[in-house]
């Protein structure tokens, strides 16, 4: 077909050649790169077309939308004068397979998105394992392992939507796939949660335009599992009792049989573990990984804390009762307060472990608590006790509401003492002399 006479084009919005004859696809859309040292022009071919017009939409629709060019490191190279409205180029060494990856990233699977996702953002084996035992993450990676943990479950209950084209779900697709999961309520929050950062993922990768799992809603028609969602929110702020704090300081091990001795040093570990906590307000985790170094007996404090920047390596005062606990536990041999039998750091994991199988059953009096129990039950004796709240945030590591209080606010660690060791986790009761009492009711 010859070319039509029509009107040139204006200058840097591209032409439509003709490449001759017994070509199955004659013309092509063609671009204006730059020009060389010499003048002379370098192109771009877009696409190759059957007809002219065919050519000429192709270069009204890429103006419209334009989208990065991958050209030879050579050709980009040799480009020294660029048009006033330069392309957008990216240079590269083999053209042709920067465009099938990037054909198969727009094309990407829910399970081929996951996986992408979890090499990207989530954390290796490796980096989970020196993060348990050092505290350490890569600056790259956003997410804890036990963050990690909870991605990876979800994408394992999300089985039906591995093999769909991610780009073409919608809120829908999301919806359906949690109301017919059959997931307690608690799984299906792990598995949106999972779809957010998904999204949020391809995003970042131009693989989508829009992420529709912000439309998702959870189903509230199972009202049984909202009400055990809501007992356990109950139970996670739930308070030791002074009869309970009591009862842990009496506790006696109760274990019998073959590996009595070994079970019973757990048992006793888990009760000076809570009490310190009770006395510290420490999370359990950062009270597992407090330095020997760090622990200053003669002056009755150590330094610790794993979270926030208000909480990050705090002094915290030692509570006189809980003094000969930390003697017990410090040795400075160790590079850790709390160390296992063969010198390893004992971690989160391990006190979990025989909180589960060693004490849980054998004193159902403490039944419904956790660890962090322990940390909620220390803010509120020391509100109760009407310590300020800026000497309370210092002590528990939390941020104070006023920022110029953290910025320009420092409290001793002799405030700290002075406060802690008003706590004695008893009753205290008032007692009014008869004649004020008198004088009162008159």
């Amino acid at each position: 077909m010859k070319p039509m006479q029509r009107k040139k084009r204006k200058n840097g919005t591209g032409t439509a050649i003709y490449l001759g004859k017994n070509r199955c696809n004659a013309w092509v859309a063609r671009i204006l790169l730059g020009r060389d040292f010499d003048g002379k022009p370098i192109y771009y071919d877009i696409s190759s077309f059957e007809t002219e017009l065919e050519a000429l939409v192709c270069l009204e629709n890429y103006h419209k939308e334009p989208t990065p060019l991958y050209i030879k490191e050579e050709k980009y190279n040799r480009i020294v004068f660029f048009p006033k409205k330069p392309y957008p180029l990216v240079a590269v060494k083999d053209p042709k397979k920067e465009l099938i990856n990037k054909v198969k990233k727009e094309n990407y699977t829910y399970k081929q998105l996951y996986d992408e996702f979890k090499k990207v953002k989530m954390l290796t084996k490796e980096e989970q394992q020196l993060e348990k035992l050092h505290h350490i993450r890569p600056k790259d990676k956003p997410y804890g392992r036990h963050y990690c943990r909870s991605l990876e479950t979800a994408f394992h209950n999300t089985k039906e939507l591995y093999n769909k084209v991610y780009k073409d779900l919608r809120a829908s697709d999301f919806m359906n796939h949690l109301k017919n999961s059959g997931r307690g309520l608690d799984s299906q929050r792990q598995i949106l949660n999972l779809f957010y950062c998904l999204d949020r993922f391809a995003l970042e990768e131009d693989i989508i335009e829009k992420g529709y799992s912000q439309f998702v809603t959870l189903s509230t028609t199972n009202r049984k599992e909202i009400k055990k969602s809501k007992n356990k929110q109950v139970e996670k702020d739930k308070l030791f009792s002074y009869n309970q704090i009591e009862y842990l300081w009496n506790l006696k091990p109760q274990r019998n049989g073959i590996h009595k001795k070994s079970q019973q040093q757990r048992e006793i570990f888990i009760r000076d573990f809570w009490l310190m906590l009770l006395y510290s307000g420490m999370r359990a985790d950062e009270l597992l990984s407090v330095y020997n170094d760090n622990v200053f007996l003669d002056d009755n404090y150590f330094v610790g804390g794993l979270k926030t920047r208000a909480g990050i390596n705090r002094e915290i005062p030692i509570h006189p009762k809980i003094k000969d606990l930390f003697k017990k536990y410090y040795n400075p041999e160790n590079e850790f307060l709390f160390t296992q039998p063969n010198g390893k750091r004992i971690d989160y994991d391990y006190y979990l472990y025989h909180y589960k199988y060693n004490f849980k059953d054998l004193h159902p009096e403490l039944s419904g608590h956790t660890a962090h129990d322990a940390r909620h039950t220390l803010r509120n004796e020391l509100r109760k006790l009407g310590i300020k709240e800026i000497i309370i945030n210092s002590i528990i590591g939390h941020s104070n509401d006023d920022v110029g209080e953290d910025i320009y606010s420092h409290v001793s660690i002799e405030e700290k003492l002075e406060a802690i060791k008003m706590v004695t986790y008893k009753e205290k009761k008032l007692y009014i002399l008869q004649s004020e009492h008198k004088e009162k009711t008159s």
